[in-house]
């Protein structure tokens, strides 16, 4: 495995450990248990993450869609549409010239 691999990997696993612990934060928050003795079974928030995740094509659907949205209003450039300026010309005066 190479390193790139690896870190994603590591990272895909970190995020999906983190999703657990909200999906289990969450449903104590909505649903409290009444004992502070009792906690959410991660390995089961685990379980039920793909299945939630399958549920998220709408959202997918929205994000595609504005995607295609800003496919169809592009710009055409033009190879060569500006040229630096001549060596032998002066540059403007300040106030008129480029800040970039």
């Amino acid at each position: 495995m190479s390193q790139q691999a690896l870190i994603v990997d590591v990272a895909a696993k970190v995020l999906a450990d983190n999703m657990d612990w909200l999906m289990c934060a969450t449903a104590l928050d909505a649903y409290p248990v009444g004992e502070a003795a009792h906690r959410c079974n991660r390995a089961y928030a685990a379980v039920c993450l793909p299945r939630l995740l399958l549920r998220l094509g709408d959202v997918l659907a929205q994000i595609n869609q504005a995607l295609q949205q800003l496919a169809a209003y592009t710009q055409r450039f033009m190879q060569g549409g500006s040229r630096p300026r001549a060596q032998h010309r002066i540059k403007p005066h300040a106030r008129y010239a480029s800040k970039g």
